[in-house]
């Protein structure tokens, strides 16, 4: 099957199979993401791969190791008894003659779903630790690809371990979610004959996985996709948050807390009011916070301009977004036509996903507003006075480093979205509240990012630009 976008990281693991020493290779990134298949793509022959078992103990984990030991030329039939015995009968079956190695040499060993291995009470990080820091740099011939979706703990545990694995990593590949051009791309690869409308709702309801998308039936709609997929009875992946959140963190309920407050807070809550709220001691929560910004699920900002600069956190995660909306049991819905029937339930949801969108294509509007090549910084801003003639917020704030501010304001409907006389006073108060609560001294500009363009064209004097939903799909 042909491996679609990718060519960056597929470009390093190449690279390091090329090298002249001995590599050790992390790759994490999101459940579902496609981690396990670039690797697979990039190296057809494995002189040694093994997969940690979820929730595993310790001795599962061993049986399973001691068998791929077994498969991959390992004379001794028993289970090791430790970490440090399996790993020193890898180290004799990727000495031995028969090692499969690699068009230039190279040794590959493929730990999948590394972090469970490392079940509670286990020494496997020591004993690994032991492995490459005495076989890695012995003969140079070793690429170790460590992968895992487990981000948090892969960070930690590995990228910024300050024991013995210190400085061990030779090369960290972050594996992101497709953009909305690779998803195209993917959807034409596999003769998919969908408009650009609904790869784009597809995306936002699933986020750039390609796992999902390589689910998809080229004999349905959309929508009976996702109701095979997320909403019959017998859908497999209706129940995949509770999973996705035990496979990558724990089954602790912090997690859980977290993300069902600000799913529904369009840009996020105050760090500090979010803890009081769930009631969470300080440790535990900023645990807690990091674990799910560390897995690409949140991210913390800085409310500009905001008194002290707090700190706001919020979800960007598209699937965890339409999950506490539409699959959680107190939201629980039957069917995706269900769910477009409840008008104000799936314009709140849908513009809340567009927004989300936009912003994991940050680089597709910057091209469309041909400043590609300026630094920004993007982040959403409102401002909630007690006086209702002083409220206002914009979606998207990009900042730029050629003093100019651009204030976008995001519409995701059926049809070109209309710009009457009293919607273009609304965009001139919010950007003179801008200015004011703000104090900027940058130009302003008002953009609109409307997926089928504008209308009323005789009201927009004001708008500077309009990115359609094709600019998305640009880059």
């Amino acid at each position: 099957m042909k491996i679609i976008s990718r060519k960056r990281e597929k470009k390093e693991l190449e690279y390091s199979e090329r090298s002249k020493k001995s590599e050790l290779i992390c790759i994490y990134g999101r459940r579902r993401v496609g981690k396990t298949f670039l690797v697979e793509q990039t190296f057809r022959e494995f002189a040694f791969r093994a997969v940690g078992l979820e929730k595993g103990t310790a001795k599962q984990q061993l049986r399973s190791f001691g068998q791929r030991l077994i498969d991959h030329g390992d004379e001794i039939k028993t289970t090791p008894k430790d970490w440090f015995e399996a790993f020193s009968r890898l180290d004799k079956v990727i000495s031995g003659p028969s090692a499969r190695r690699s068009p230039n040499g190279k040794k590959i060993i493929f730990f999948d779903e590394f972090p469970w291995f490392a079940s509670k009470r286990s020494d496997f990080l020591v004993a690994f630790e032991d492995f490459w820091n005495r076989r890695g740099t012995l003969d140079g011939d070793i690429v170790c690809i460590i992968c895992g979706s487990a981000t948090s703990w892969i960070i930690k545990n590995v990228i910024k371990n300050t024991g013995n694995m210190f400085h061990r990593v030779t090369k960290k590949i972050c594996v992101e979610p497709f953009t909305l051009a690779e998803t195209e791309a993917f959807f034409k690869d596999r003769e998919f004959d969908w408009p650009r409308e609904q790869i784009a709702e597809c995306q936002m309801i699933f986020g750039g996985l390609p796992f999902f998308f390589d689910l998809m039936n080229t004999s349905q709609s959309l929508s009976q996709n996702i109701n095979r997929l997320l909403f019959n009875k017998d859908a497999l992946y209706r129940d995949e948050t509770n999973k996705l959140l035990e496979a990558t963190l724990s089954e602790s309920p912090i997690y859980g807390q977290i993300l069902s407050k600000i799913a529904f807070a369009k840009y996020g809550i105050k760090k500090f009011k979010l803890r009081d709220e769930i009631g969470a001691t300080n440790g535990t929560y900023s645990r807690a916070i990091q674990d799910l910004v560390d897995c690409g699920y949140i991210i913390e900002y800085k409310k500009n301009y905001e008194a002290y600069n707090p700190l706001y956190v919020q979800l960007i995660d598209p699937f965890l977004l339409f999950h506490y909306h539409y699959l959680s049991k107190e939201k629980q819905i039957d069917s995706y036509e269900d769910l477009i029937s409840d008008v104000g339930r799936y314009d709140n949801w849908r513009g809340q996903a567009f927004e989300l969108l936009c912003f994991s294509n940050t680089n597709s509007i910057k091209s469309a507003l041909g400043i590609s090549g300026v630094k920004t910084e993007c982040y959403p801003w409102y401002n909630s006075e007690d006086d209702k003639n002083e409220r206002a917020q914009i979606d998207m704030v990009i900042e730029r480093a050629d003093r100019i501010t651009d204030l976008c304001e995001m519409k995701y409907t059926n049809k070109p979205f209309e710009v009457d006389a009293s919607y273009e006073q609304q965009l001139i108060r919010k950007r003179d509240i801008y200015r004011e609560k703000t104090g900027t001294s940058q130009a302003l500009k008002i953009v609109m990012i409307s997926a089928h363009g504008l209308s009323g064209t005789a009201y927009t004097s004001y708008i500077s630009d309009t990115i359609t939903l094709n600019d998305l799909f640009e880059g």
